[in-house]
């Protein structure tokens, strides 16, 4: 995997900037860790009753053996040898979804050729390493070890959990996967430490195999927004970004707009600012939260785009495109750092410092159970932020509003109490979002920056007048400026995560990303709000009063009103373009450009 590894950057050597020893060394790592995944169920032939068995059993338990292995070896190399090619046309390690779409589609029989005149030496170099290691499989021996005594046991069981371990990639709170590469080494670095056979394990499992082909081109292109207009510059050069991201803060409990309201502070901000009165979240979950809010990428998928086999994917991002101008980038997040892999993500994304648990001044603050006290992190933030040279994008997003519950003792008889205990959390971190903008509000920067206020998602609740699908996905979005008044948007009833990285930009007077699913609230036509549930997609569309979802699902027939069959085509471009982007690595300046499948 290592010989490999190196004609892999060697072939490829036009797209990293900078070749260090340490990559490879990371890549063992990664290597390791395919390896023992894939030799994990061999276990099952040599544990310890195999030995009981008759000699002709076990000789078909050994052959056995050999075959896997032999099998597994195959799988690695046509995995790893594969992109040695293909990577030049991706610039991304391939995953199952996209191995598989190659191994189907048409144009890849049609590239055979080319491939072949190209490569010449890939063929060779495989079946070189091929005979290699049959020869070595076919001569290996089967060491069989008495496990008649406790020491014998216990060595099996310590082999067991050993790769189990490595197979995790160590003892951190997940198993390492694809977007950690990227924190280990860099965005444009990763594919080196990566291998094939790796990503293709850890998105097996993504459900997202083809490009959707609901819409021909002309037709995709008349049904998606339209980015139009330039930029309205309504902030001056150099604007400081601080985006606060609160956990759980759905309408139900949080707003101004919230039928019973437990954060009377965040409510009277929100209304000195740009406040939307109909928002969603494109999510359910911390992780659908962070790339639509920060790269306005949303998980209309299965699961999680972090999770998904296209994290690796170069993106627009709200931080990178401000660190190309000269802005300062950060994130705060008082959990652990492995958590929800935030730090893998944000460091792929352009943000330079990041700040959890293991990097927090002060131990005695942790909470006992998730990670630092809301209101001690926003008084570390300001601090950080005092240190921060101007112009300067900083993301917080707190946690002390998420199970199981707890606040500190010495705020429990100052805190508004609700139905449930998430009541009380919410309670809590609107002191201590109020304790942050009072320390904060005579300091030089803090005059001079957007504060972007959204929710990760809703809350869990049992009470049943929010159980409704808008209800699931309602939270407050607002935008908050100290010095000036912030134009209301003409268009834009209802508004998601999604919009706010078009919507920043537009308040910066920056150029609108290339690549762009969401819309700005002052852009003329607007995209739809959109979000997953359980394998269909629904459009959150103000029907006067409310919220209105209507669900489109591939291959579903439902019954539409004139009006909704247009949203219902819409949205299905929408999906269409998002996924075949995803499944071509199109979703950035570098990679949006035509190009070979």
């Amino acid at each position: 995997m290592s010989l490999l590894r190196v004609a892999f950057t060697l072939q490829n050597a036009t797209f990293f900037n900078e070749l260090t020893a340490s990559l490879f060394l990371i890549g063992i790592y990664f290597d390791s860790i395919t390896i023992a995944y894939l030799v994990l169920p061999i276990l099952l032939f040599v544990n310890p009753f195999i030995n009981t068995l008759d000699l002709k059993v076990k000789k078909v338990f050994n052959l056995l053996v050999k075959i896997y292995l032999a099998l597994m070896s195959l799988l690695i190399l046509v995995l790893n040898t594969w992109d040695i090619a293909y990577f030049s046309y991706t610039q991304k390690r391939s995953g199952f979804s996209y191995f598989l779409h190659l191994l189907t589609g048409t144009e890849t029989s049609s590239l055979a050729g080319e491939f072949l005149a190209e490569f010449w030496w890939l063929p060779l170099l495989f079946l070189f390493m091929a005979t290699l290691l049959g020869r070595l499989i076919i001569k290996m021996e089967v060491h069989e070890k008495s496990m008649k005594t406790k020491f014998g046991w216990l060595k099996f069981v310590a082999l067991c959990c050993t790769l189990i371990i490595m197979a995790r990639g160590g003892l951190q709170l997940r198993p390492v996967g694809i977007i950690d590469a990227t924190a280990m080494s860099s965005l444009e670095q990763a594919p080196i430490v990566l291998n094939t056979a790796f990503t293709v394990l850890k998105t097996s499992n993504d459900g997202a195999t083809s490009h959707l082909e609901f819409h021909r081109p002309q037709e995709l292109a008349a049904l998606l927004p339209v980015k139009d207009g330039a930029s309205p510059v309504i902030l001056p050069k150099n604007t400081n970004v601080v985006v606060l991201i609160l956990e759980s803060f759905g309408t139900n409990y949080a707003g101004p707009n919230s039928p019973n309201s437990y954060s009377p502070f965040l409510d009277s901000l929100l209304q000195k600012g740009l406040f939307f009165q109909y928002a969603i979240a494109n999510g359910r979950t911390s992780m659908d939260a962070v790339p639509a809010i920060l790269a306005g990428l949303p998980s209309w998928l299965p699961e999680s785009y972090i999770l998904s086999p296209y994290c690796s994917n170069q993106l627009n991002s709200l931080p990178q495109m401000l660190k190309d101008i000269g802005y300062q980038t950060s994130f705060f997040h008082g959990a652990k750092e492995g958590s929800m892999h935030f730090k893998s993500f944000t460091k792929a994304i352009g943000i330079s410092n990041y700040v959890g648990l293991e990097s927090y001044p002060n131990p005695s603050h942790f909470d006992g159970n998730w990670g630092i006290w809301d209101h001690h992190m926003l008084s570390y933030f300001g601090r950080q932020l005092d240190k921060e040279q101007s112009p300067f994008f900083s993301t917080l997003f707190t946690l002390s509003s998420h199970h199981p519950y707890v606040v500190p003792s010495a705020f429990k008889g100052q805190l508004k109490t609700g139905p449930e205990s998430l009541c009380q959390t919410i309670s809590y971190t609107d002191q201590a979002l109020r304790r942050f903008f009072k320390q904060n509000q005579h300091k030089g920067w803090f005059k001079n920056t957007l504060f972007v206020i959204t929710a990760d998602h809703v809350g869990p609740t049992r009470q049943d007048q929010f159980q409704t699908l808008e209800w699931r996905y309602r939270i407050p979005i607002g935008f908050y400026h100290p010095s000036l008044a912030l134009p209301k948007p003409t268009k834009g009833v209802v508004f998601q995560q999604i919009d706010l990285m078009p919507t920043v930009l537009d308040l910066l007077g920056i150029q609108k990303a290339p690549f762009q699913l969401g819309s700005s609230c002052y852009a003329q036509e607007q995209g739809q709000k959109m979000v997953y549930e359980n394998g269909n997609l629904l459009s959150f569309i103000y029907n006067g009063t409310n919220l209105l979802p209507i669900a489109w699902t591939p291959g579903i027939k439902r019954s539409y009103t004139p009006e909704q069959v247009i949203i219902a085509k819409k949205m299905s471009a929408l999906y269409q373009f998002y996924l075949n982007s995803l499944i071509d690595n199109r979703c950035s300046k570098q990679t949006i450009k035509p190009r070979l499948p």
